[in-house]
């Protein structure tokens, strides 16, 4: 945990070499959502390679989200300033610059069901400041028990994020952040994830 700070959650901590998120508690403050921040800047063009399972969630949300390139517009250190954001409050993140990827259970059915009537997983991108959607897709499903291994890959204003080795979502930004902070993120939900890592990109 040397190597993170985290503003909101319930709990955050090293299980079994995997880094543990509890965040489905909502009589505390800030415990429906929690935010896990790396310390060590990425590059503007890298590739993120993860693993995701949740294990649980009170409403079924299965909320697999990240932040990347993130800093703050002002030149502040993001972690300087984070008593301002010690509940987690998705809005508290939106002011900042960057991109966020959600990949969730539409437990709703608002992107409509698979044939054996599941629901589809809910894919986005967007953009920060302004939480500017940049694309959105309703594909697979996001469930509970499954180790889900993701890739996100950044070449200037193009973003890919693929899942088990299968690009569900792409974007283009024509005006692209450079490089910044990760941040792994939840909502109502308790999950893990485990090799973490980036590298920077070869073929620029």
């Amino acid at each position: 945990m040397a190597d993170w700070w985290v503003e909101g959650g319930e709990k955050t901590w090293i299980e079994d070499g995997r880094l543990r998120m509890r965040a489905d508690n909502l009589t505390i403050e800030g415990g429906g959502a929690a935010t896990a921040w790396w310390k060590v800047p990425h590059p503007a063009d890298f590739d993120l390679t993860l693993e995701a399972q949740v294990i649980s969630s009170a409403m079924e949300a299965n909320n697999i989200n990240f932040f990347f390139c993130y800093s703050d517009p002002a030149g502040r250190p993001l972690y300087e300033t984070r008593d301002s954001r010690r509940n987690a409050d998705y809005n508290l993140y939106h002011p900042l610059q960057g991109y966020i990827v959600t990949f969730l259970n539409s437990a709703d059915g608002e992107g409509g069901r698979h044939p054996d009537g599941s629901t589809k997983a809910r894919v986005r991108i967007r953009r920060n400041p302004g939480f500017k959607l940049l694309n959105e897709t309703f594909v697979k499903q996001c469930r509970a028990g499954i180790t889900y291994h993701l890739l996100l890959a950044k070449r200037a204003g193009h973003i890919r994020f693929a899942v088990d080795g299968e690009t569900l979502l792409e974007a283009d930004d024509p005006e692209p952040w450079k490089g910044g902070l990760l941040g792994l993120r939840t909502f109502r939900t308790d999950l893990w994830w485990d090799n973490i890592q980036i590298v920077p990109a070869l073929d620029r």
